[in-house]
């Protein structure tokens, strides 16, 4: 085993907390040291910096209590945000089931007046107010389409355009085959 695999078995210890005193003096005296590999440059550092430290931290005994009293805390306070918003949304939707029952309860019924109220009973009047409401969307759906004649328009005249290019095209065509009957000629000669 080379110096680098103890070194590593060390780090592990170390960072389980299984290291004696004398297994950290001797990783802080490799890693403190002139020669230290690259791959150990993030433990230098740590033990460069814990070089200045020459009495150990005490920690309170009670810190495992104070930990958990704040997390007990934590985990009330956030429990009592859960019941709020479960609280505020049943309100919500009991508010809305009161909505939702007044106008079924009063709306509803009021449209059904005034549904009747225009309702006509006599079929030949019926047939009437039909025909003249038929009539008025006629009257207005030909207002809307009046701007299409235009477009018929327009359209008729690229018809027209259209042709004259099939024309213009034929007689480059033909104008082509003279140049080459031309030329067919000067050859001859």
């Amino acid at each position: 085993m080379d110096r680098s695999d103890k070194i590593r078995e060390l780090l592990d210890k170390f960072y389980e907390g299984n290291t004696s005193r004398a297994e950290e003096a001797e990783l802080e005296e490799f890693l403190t040291g002139d020669e230290v590999p690259e791959e150990f440059s993030a433990d230098r550092e740590l033990f460069s910096s814990m070089a200045g430290i020459t009495k150990p931290v005490e920690i309170p005994k009670d810190l495992d209590q104070k930990i958990i009293s704040k997390l007990d805390e934590a985990g009330k306070a956030e429990t009592r945000v859960r019941r709020i918003s479960i609280y505020s949304f049943s309100g919500l939707a009991a508010g809305l089931l009161i909505i939702l029952g007044v106008y079924l309860g009063f709306i509803k019924n009021n449209q059904n007046d005034i549904v009747s109220q225009y309702a006509i009973e006599d079929p030949d009047k019926a047939y009437i107010e039909a025909k003249r409401a038929l009539e008025y969307v006629s009257l207005k759906w030909n207002e809307g389409t009046s701007e299409l004649n235009n477009l018929q328009q327009v359209n008729k005249t690229m018809e027209t355009v259209s042709t004259i290019k099939k024309i213009s095209s034929g007689s480059r065509e033909i104008n082509l085959l003279g140049n080459l009957k031309r030329a067919d000629q000067i050859e001859i000669q």
